[in-house]
């Protein structure tokens, strides 16, 4: 008789929950700290998966299949970018899309990056931390604008993004239209 391990799931059986232990499943339930971060991310490398990485993801990754990164993370990676991003193999990430910025992230995300990855930015024209650097530092990360400040991509219309302070008049939530996508594509 086969073991639990060995039979097969017929696609109306209901999978059950990920479990934190289990390196090969992601569930929205799943929080990893930084060594367990880096060896999910380790291990779906070494099964040849693709990784998205969404970094300043918030509480939740409001993005499908992105692995969320954010020190205050419920779901996902619960680290900073620059606590995490350096332990990742070079060249192996093949996404990343920085929504609502919250710190200076490229110096970290180029590296990690694979040839022809994309970087995807998506904030506010007064966001410090959506701005793009001189095209000397772009050049030395190895990265080329394809797209600089145009209207908020449309894969990412369905997100809610959100202020950390309150506006005069109360309100958390960016209006989408406040919202502008740069994208970066990695060169070298």
């Amino acid at each position: 008789m086969p073991t639990e391990d060995e039979r097969s799931t017929s696609p109306n059986e209901p999978t059950k929950p990920a479990q934190k232990n289990d390196p090969f499943a992601f569930s929205s339930e799943l929080r990893l700290n930084i060594t367990e971060g880096v060896e999910f991310i380790t291990e779906r490398l070494i099964l040849g998966q693709n990784i998205t990485l969404d970094l300043f993801g918030g509480k939740t990754s409001q993005i499908p299949e992105a692995i969320n990164v954010d020190l205050i993370a419920e779901s996902g990676i619960q680290t900073s970018i620059a606590e995490l991003l350096p332990k990742l193999p070079r060249q192996s990430i093949d996404q990343i899309i920085a929504s609502n910025p919250q710190a200076y992230f490229l110096e970290y995300a180029a590296p990690v990056l694979k040839l022809g990855g994309r970087i995807y930015i998506n904030a506010t024209k007064r966001n410090p931390f959506g701005k793009l650097p001189n095209a000397e530092t772009l050049e030395q990360l190895g990265l080329i604008v394809v797209q600089e400040n145009a209207p908020l991509d449309t894969r990412f219309t369905n997100q809610k993004f959100s202020r950390e302070t309150p506006r005069n008049d109360g309100t958390l939530e960016i209006p989408l239209s406040s919202l502008k996508t740069t994208i970066l594509e990695k060169i070298k």
